[in-house]
């Protein structure tokens, strides 16, 4: 990688965190959310109108003239707009010794209590609405808490920085005046590049050639049944196609001694970080099209809510072995060995069995599987939730069965596919006791906590030499 040094902004003062600059006055201590609140919430509120109109227009076209439609305008505008003054007004939120009071409601009140020591992230999102008006969601991950309850809608760009700053120097026990942690840009994502990774996957174009071969015939013979049936699998490739560009669009990954940091977004613009030790697993995905160009994917599971994240979209794989290392240090994947499954797994994947293989050293265990769509995955010794031994009737006659590595949910998935029946209750039981110490020597996740500071213990928890 080649790093670019970017300066740490400078620190808040402690007037303007604490006061007027992270939102209006509000009572003691209390603040308000941005002024234009009321705009965005209200327009959400007419939006949802209307796409429930949309959705019905064949039922409604007989009873709904122009002139009713503006009258119901007339009334649902203004309705909407008080809606949203009301529930601006009586929002307010303050910032406590160890949590974020936020209290809302009109009709009945409602008081939430945020505790900063379960803060798992700390995210900062703008939609195409909030981005027109220069405003910003900050949007709370807590360990056991539920989505609706853990954002704050809407803020200043700035409001929100200043906030999220302020929080998660609550949180890590610093100075709450220490501004936000410099970052150092580790990866800019190129738009050619983003382009050239999604024309290079193969199942957009699968899908494609089969709404060829499924429409074409129909037409030439004056059926008008296959392009029916066509066109719902375009509009599908469009979505998932479009969908994949807008998510990655100017994507940035950046170091900060808070967990990296992940900017990205076309429509939505979203900046969260992923704290220190929050990883729980790891899937790089190698496609056949970007091996030519050694290009690969990084995904990861993450602890709490939003249980995943893309640390790579795509780009060089040995820049993704050297994230690799950064989230997981000391860890080096390829100096693992892996061990293919015993021949008689031919009979059940005759393309796939020799490409499989699983092996461990002394801080993860790591699977590979895929031949059109290579993907390495592997989980920390110490983030394994529960192992599980699985055979179906077929694996059962040929003394076959599977391994499965629990974590958090997420799209890493760690399975030893294929083993032998007693090479499979070998490796359970090892891992097992592998996770046992991994957990007893593991460090606990802390913001803003470097887990390097202290090596772990004793003997067997150091990694073997290859």
């Amino acid at each position: 990688m080649n790093p670019a040094q970017v300066p740490a902004p400078a620190p808040i003062p402690a007037a303007a965190a604490a006061g007027p600059a992270a939102g209006a006055p509000a009572g003691p201590d209390y603040r308000r959310l941005h002024p234009l609140t009321p705009l965005l919430r209200g327009w959400a509120v007419v939006a949802a109108v209307l796409y429930f109109l949309a959705r019905n227009l064949q039922d409604l076209a007989r009873h709904l003239t122009p002139d009713r439609a503006g009258l119901g305008l007339l009334v649902l505008v203004p309705v909407a707009l008080g809606y949203g003054f009301l529930s601006w007004h009586f929002t307010r939120y303050r910032i406590e010794e160890e949590q974020l009071r936020v209290e809302s409601g009109v009709l009945f009140r409602r008081t939430r209590h945020l505790r900063l020591d379960r803060v798992q992230s700390i995210d900062v999102v703008r939609p195409l609405p909030a981005r027109l008006t220069g405003l910003a969601v900050l949007k709370f991950d807590l360990a056991g808490g539920e989505k609706d309850k853990s954002t704050l809608e809407y803020l200043s760009v700035r409001q929100a920085a200043q906030l999220r700053a302020e929080l998660l120097a609550r949180a890590a026990g610093v100075e709450p005046t220490a501004g936000e942690a410099p970052e150092r840009v580790l990866f800019q994502l190129d738009t050619g590049k983003l382009l050239a990774s999604i024309a290079l996957s193969l199942a957009p174009w699968a899908t494609l050639g089969f709404a060829v071969l499924l429409s074409v015939p129909l037409l030439a013979a004056g059926s008008w049944a296959g392009l029916v049936t066509a066109v719902p699998m375009l509009l599908g490739v469009w979505h998932t196609t479009f969908n994949r560009f807008a998510k990655s669009f100017a994507f940035t990954l950046a170091d900060s001694p808070d967990g990296l940091r992940i900017s990205a977004g076309l429509l939505e613009h979203r900046h969260h970080t992923v704290p220190p030790g929050r990883v729980q697993a790891v899937r790089i995905e190698e496609p056949l099209l970007w091996r030519r160009f050694g290009w690969a994917r990084v995904e990861i599971n993450v602890a709490g809510k939003n249980n995943s994240a893309v640390l790579l979209p795509v780009g060089p794989r040995a820049e993704a072995l050297e994230l690799l290392e950064r989230i997981l240090p000391g860890v080096r994947l390829d100096q693992v060995a892996l061990t293919p499954p015993p021949r008689r797994a031919r009979l059940l994947a005759p393309l796939f069995w020799s490409r499989s293989g699983c092996g461990a050293d002394g801080l993860v265990f790591v699977s590979r599987k895929g031949l059109v769509r290579r993907r390495t995955e592997l989980i920390p010794h110490a983030k394994v939730q529960s192992l599980a031994l699985t055979q179906n009737p077929l694996t059962c006659r040929l003394r076959l069965a599977s391994v499965r590595l629990h974590s958090t949910e997420g799209p890493v998935k760690v399975v030893a596919r294929l083993r032998g029946l007693d090479q499979a209750e070998e490796l359970l039981a090892a891992q097992a006791e592998r996770s046992r110490i991994g957990r007893r020597t593991d460090l606990p996740a802390r913001w803003m906590s470097g887990r390097a500071a202290a090596a772990p213990a004793g003997p067997e928890a150091a990694p073997p030499s290859a």
